[in-house]
C-alpha cells in the first residue's frame, strides 16, 4: 500500500483507480441500492452516461443534472439546481463527473443536504478533488465554503488523457505552485512561530518532486507520469485535510490568483483556468524571493529567508517547462489587463488572512519598487 493509499483510508475515502475490467468494484459495491445525483457538464456527459450505467447495473438509481453552458461558473444558479435535483429524487449520494467547479458544486450541495458525494475525475487541472473546501461564486465574490470530503475518488488514466492539453498544463501549474506555497509557510514559521505539520508538508512535498522528475514522460502524456500528476493533485487535498486548512497547497501564488478570478467574474469575462493563473504566480513569487535576496533587503530574519531560495526551481527553468506543456507564463497571454494586474501585486496579499511573500512585500514597503520589474518581466 502506498503513502497515498495509507492517507486516504485513515481519512476514509476511497481513492479508487479504474480495474481491468474497466470497473470500480469498491465504490459499486458501497453505492448498489443507493438513489444517485449524477453531476456532469456538456464535456463530461458522456463519462456521466458510462457510469451511470454501471451504477444501474449494480441495482442504483440515477438521477442526472447536467449543465450545457460553455463555461460553468459555481454561483447560486449552478448549485441550487443540483440541489433542487437531488432534494426531488430523494438522493442519498451525489457523484460529479469532471473536475473543478463540478466537484466544488457537488461537494457544497452534499455536505448542505448531509449526504456522501464522491467524483469521476475528468482531467489532471486542479488539487481540490478531496480538499474541505469549495471555492464558489456568491454575489459574485469568490468564497471558500467548508465541506465534507469526498468518500471516492475515481480515476481512469485512459479519460484523464483526454482532457485538453490546457487542463493537463494547468494541473502541472498548480503543482508547480507547491514550491512557493511550501516556502511561504516556511516563511511564516520564520516570522511568525507558525507551526508547520510535518507529515502534511513531507507528503505534498514528494508529490510535487515526482511530477517534476517526471516532466519528460508528462509532455508525451505517458500514463504513468499522468498519474503521478493526478495523484500530486489528490495528495494536496488529503495534506490539507491533515492539517484543517489549505496552507499545504495555497500561498501567494494562489492569492493572486484568486484577485484575478473575482475580477474576470466581476467583469463577466471568462475565466482563465486556475492553475494557469498560479503557475505564473509562482514564477512571480519566485522573482520575488530572489529580488530580497540578490538585493540583500534588510531586515529581521533576513538571511534565514535568504536562504529559501535554495528550495525554489530556477525561475527560467520552470518558465521553459511551463511554456513546453502548454502553460502560459505572462499574464497578458490570458486576457488580464495591465491596471488589474498592478492592483493585483499592491492587494492580492489581501485576498486571506495568510503569511506569504506577498505580505513581507507589503511590511517592508518593497510594492512600488517591484511592480515594475514584475510587470516587464510578467505582463
Amino acid at each position: 500500500m502506498n503513502d497515498l493509499s495509507v492517507v486516504a483510508d485513515r481519512l476514509n475515502i476511497n481513492i479508487e483507480y479504474v480495474d481491468e475490467n474497466k470497473n470500480y468494484p469498491v465504490f459499486l459495491g458501497k453505492i448498489k441500492d443507493k438513489r444517485i445525483c449524477i453531476v456532469s457538464d456538456r464535456n463530461t456527459i458522456v463519462f456521466a452516461f458510462d457510469i451511470a450505467k454501471k451504477i444501474e447495473e449494480n441495482g442504483g438509481v440515477v438521477f442526472h443534472a447536467n449543465f450545457d453552458e460553455e463555461e460553468l461558473i459555481p454561483d447560486e444558479h449552478a448549485y441550487g439546481e443540483v440541489e433542487k435535483v437531488a432534494r426531488s429524487n430523494n438522493a442519498n449520494y451525489i457523484l460529479a463527473v469532471g473536475s473543478g467547479s463540478i466537484n466544488d458544486i457537488c461537494k457544497y450541495v452534499s455536505t448542505k443536504l448531509d449526504i456522501p458525494c464522491g467524483v469521476l475525475a475528468t482531467a489532471c487541472s486542479m488539487d481540490g478533488y478531496v480538499s474541505k473546501g469549495s471555492a464558489l461564486i456568491k454575489n459574485k465574490f469568490k468564497v471558500t465554503e467548508s465541506v465534507h470530503t469526498p468518500s471516492d475518488v475515481l480515476i481512469n488514466p485512459n479519460i484523464l488523457v483526454t482532457a485538453p492539453k490546457i487542463m493537463t498544463a494547468a494541473g502541472f501549474g498548480d503543482i508547480m505552485g507547491k514550491y512557493t506555497c511550501l516556502n511561504d509557510w516556511r516563511l511564516s514559521h520564520i516570522i511568525n512561530g507558525e507551526t508547520i505539520n510535518a507529515e502534511a508538508f513531507e507528503l505534498m512535498e514528494k508529490a510535487r518532486d515526482d511530477c517534476w522528475n517526471s516532466f519528460e514522460e508528462l509532455l508525451s502524456y505517458d500514463k504513468v507520469a499522468i498519474e503521478k500528476l493526478m495523484n500530486a493533485l489528490v495528495v494536496a487535498g488529503l495534506s490539507m485535510a491533515i492539517c484543517g486548512n489549505s496552507r499545504p497547497a495555497s500561498g501567494g501564488e494562489h492569492h493572486m490568483s484568486h484577485f484575478l478570478e473575482m475580477d474576470f467574474i466581476s467583469r463577466g469575462e471568462k475565466v482563465p483556468p486556475h492553475g494557469v493563473k498560479v503557475a505564473i504566480g509562482t514564477l512571480i513569487s519566485i522573482e520575488i524571493y530572489n529580488y530580497i535576496k540578490e538585493h540583500r533587503i534588510c531586515f529581521e530574519h533576513a538571511n534565514e529567508v535568504y536562504k529559501l531560495c535554495e528550495f525554489l526551481p530556477k525561475s527560467d527553468v520552470l518558465m521553459q517547462r511551463l511554456k513546453q506543456i502548454g502553460c502560459p507564463v505572462r499574464f497578458s497571454e490570458i486576457g488580464v489587463r495591465e491596471e488589474t494586474m498592478i492592483e493585483m501585486l499592491n492587494k492580492a496579499y489581501t485576498v486571506r488572512d495568510r503569511y506569504t511573500i506577498l505580505t513581507l512585500v507589503h511590511d517592508l514597503g518593497l510594492t512600488e519598487e517591484l511592480v515594475p520589474v514584475i510587470m516587464e518581466k510578467f505582463y
